[in-house]
């Protein structure tokens, strides 16, 4: 009886037990209880009261992972989550798409509408800058052509195309009268554009205003597509002359889209035509290649660099961002807020960083598009489903550039239609 009021290993101590000396000790506790029971069933009057308690712990070694397995591991699942990404791009490059094409007839219901961002109450702004400066910096009129050769707007059209040539230029013309300005449709005649090429007076008929070579007078007679304006034909003149042409549009075309660009580009007019569809109830367009990086928009002030600007024109050491002169689109809204302001605003010789000052002035951003590009060197034919405008571009490459565009279209199956800006 009083050794089982003894615990085995002592109160509270952890100890390990062989199990056959746990498996004695529990058969004697158990006789002990039995002849213990025997004994309170002879005196009744006697109770008493055991508790056994056992605490069996198994204390079991822990398993530790080595670094050169963890290392492993990870270096073979990097491995292979690489390989299945490789492989499942792979599969998707190859038979799928990247664009889901629009189908042609969808367009108009599908198409989505590209707004700018402009800044409120545009038509208010406008009154308090000729509130403000109410001398005028200059006269569009005065640069406007002779009325002997007048040029009309076609009607129906999409869009018009600005080209910014010079009367010697003629090689030019010729080129992209049979490319790019003429029907992208072989199956009709029609053409939803119109090019019109401006240009000014040749310094060879200086002190006879108004005066154009037998030449120029032939092909205007026969082509009829030429603006003429009344200012030399010189590159610091390059403001007066587009601003000459976005007057003749505000005046005279119904369209809701111009182009400017230069005689030294080429034009995908069919991608373009498809882009303007799409997003033809647009506002408040400035779009083009944006020079956004300040050095390159530093004003020069150097009198020897054909680009310079003094300081009594532009005062600023930095124009503001603005897209470039080898091409940009503008709405009709904005074209004809250029127009209604430009006599307000200094004139100044860089023309592109001109439309940025009238831009700023108006609160039109300029919207930045990669479709916008200022090299002709390093593009694959499937690059041509992509670009609208590519600068640099000499006479003899026009036929190439126009019929990469349409090869572009056929054969580059990966390469459909992207119907944004961008």
């Amino acid at each position: 009886m009083e050794g089982l009021k003894e615990p085995l290993c002592g109160i509270k101590e952890e100890c390990n037990l062989d199990l056959e000396l746990v498996d004695k000790e529990l058969k004697a506790g158990s006789k002990r209880l039995k002849d213990a029971s025997q004994t309170s069933s002879e005196s009744p009057k006697t109770r008493s009261k055991y508790f056994v308690s056992f605490e069996v712990r198994t204390i079991m070694r822990q398993r530790r992972t080595s670094t050169k397995v963890i290392l492993k591991a990870s270096v073979t699942t990097v491995l292979v989550v690489t390989l299945l990404f490789i492989v499942l791009y792979t599969v998707l490059l190859r038979y799928f798409p990247p664009i889901s094409p629009l189908p042609y007839d969808n367009w108009r219901r599908h198409r989505l509408r590209l707004i700018a961002k402009s800044k409120p109450d545009n038509h208010s702004h406008i009154n308090r800058l000729e509130d403000r400066q109410r001398t005028l910096k200059w006269n569009i009129s005065t640069i406007l052509g002779p009325e002997s050769h007048p040029l009309l707007c076609r009607k129906n059209i999409d869009y018009l195309i600005l080209i910014m040539s010079h009367g010697d230029n003629y090689n030019r013309r010729q080129a992209i009268r049979r490319t790019w300005c003429k029907s992208a449709d072989r199956n009709t005649s029609f053409i939803p554009w119109q090019c019109v090429f401006v240009i000014g007076q040749s310094d060879s008929l200086k002190g006879k205003p108004n005066e154009i070579s037998e030449t120029l007078k032939h092909e205007i007679t026969v082509h009829n597509d030429i603006l003429l304006g009344s200012y030399y034909d010189t590159y610091r003149n390059l403001t007066l002359k587009t601003m000459h042409g976005l007057h003749w549009m505000n005046q005279n075309c119904d369209a809701n889209i111009v182009l400017k660009t230069d005689d030294d580009c080429f034009v995908n007019t069919r991608l373009l035509h498809s882009l303007i569809l799409h997003h033809q109830d647009s506002s408040n367009l400035y779009i083009g290649r944006v020079m956004t990086e300040q050095n390159k928009r530093k004003v020069i002030r150097n009198p020897e660099n054909r680009w310079h600007v003094l300081k009594s024109a532009y005062s600023l050491d930095t124009y503001p961002p603005y897209a470039s002169g080898a091409g940009y689109l503008l709405s009709k809204d904005v074209v004809k807020q250029f127009v209604k302001i430009c006599n307000y605003v200094h004139l100044i010789p860089i023309e592109d960083a001109y439309i940025g000052l009238l831009a700023e002035e108006l609160g039109v951003t300029p919207i930045n598009s990669a479709r916008f590009t200022l090299e002709v060197s390093g593009w694959s034919m499937c690059n041509f489903a992509y670009i609208i405008v590519m600068h640099k571009v000499e006479y003899d490459m026009q036929d190439e550039m126009w019929t990469k565009s349409f090869r572009a279209k056929d054969e580059c199956r990966n390469s459909r239609e992207i119907l944004t800006w961008n």
